[in-house]
């Protein structure tokens, strides 16, 4: 079982934090884990920062996002490095639509 919670940041070590809950009689939380979306230039956390945050009843715990609702400089994307996949090519690859359907036809060239 576990709770959410709302805080503010105590410390950050690595890719874990510590947070102070709102709660003026809680104390700070054992290290929680900060998922790979906010880390970074991405999430532009520090010390200070509000936070929301899950937190289990084994003392471990992770950060759900930002409370005051900002974001970093970018959006994180998955890349590749390949250029191809399966043998048809990633910057040449292209989808005809399919009418009346929210989905895409197969790979033009399949």
């Amino acid at each position: 079982m576990g709770i959410i919670c709302k805080g503010t940041i105590a410390g950050i070590e690595g890719n874990t934090a510590r947070v102070l809950p709102s709660d003026a009689e809680a104390k700070p939380t054992a290290k929680i884990m900060i998922p790979w979306h906010l880390r970074g230039d991405t999430g532009k956390l520090e010390k200070g920062t509000l936070v929301v945050y899950a937190e289990f009843d084994d003392a471990t715990g992770l950060l759900l996002g930002r409370a005051d609702g900002e974001w970093g400089e970018y959006i994180p994307r998955l890349r590749t490095d390949s250029t191809s996949a399966s043998g048809i090519s990633l910057s040449a690859h292209t989808h005809d639509i399919v009418s009346g359907s929210s989905s895409t036809g197969r790979p033009k060239g399949e």
